[in-house]
């Protein structure tokens, strides 16, 4: 049987704390790898930058938000929770499509 990532339960984990949560590569041949890789192709992004979004560096706009919360099965406020800017104390809102 095939690994899918929905056998990997998001629950109530953001984005990155759910790629954080897959399995090391010793445990199961590389999933957190292959997360990278379906969401890129699922989002049609690179790889390189879907490992941005997972660092926190950058986040997917609203339209690629709500690709991979529907691929995953989980609300799109959930995996991308408002954020407060560390420097102006403004929150940054994720906008839903």
């Amino acid at each position: 049987r095939k690994m899918t990532f929905k056998d990997f339960p998001v629950g109530n984990a953001s984005f990155v704390e759910y790629y954080k949560s897959l399995p090391d590569r010793r445990v199961v041949k590389a999933p957190k790898s292959a997360f990278v890789e379906y969401i890129a192709h699922k989002t049609l992004k690179s790889e390189k930058t879907v490992r941005m979004w997972n660092a926190g560096v950058q986040t997917p706009d609203a339209l690629t938000q709500k690709v991979i919360a529907e691929e995953l099965g989980v609300p799109q406020d959930q995996l991308f929770p408002e954020k407060k800017s560390a420097n102006t104390n403004k929150t940054t809102v994720n906008q839903k499509i």
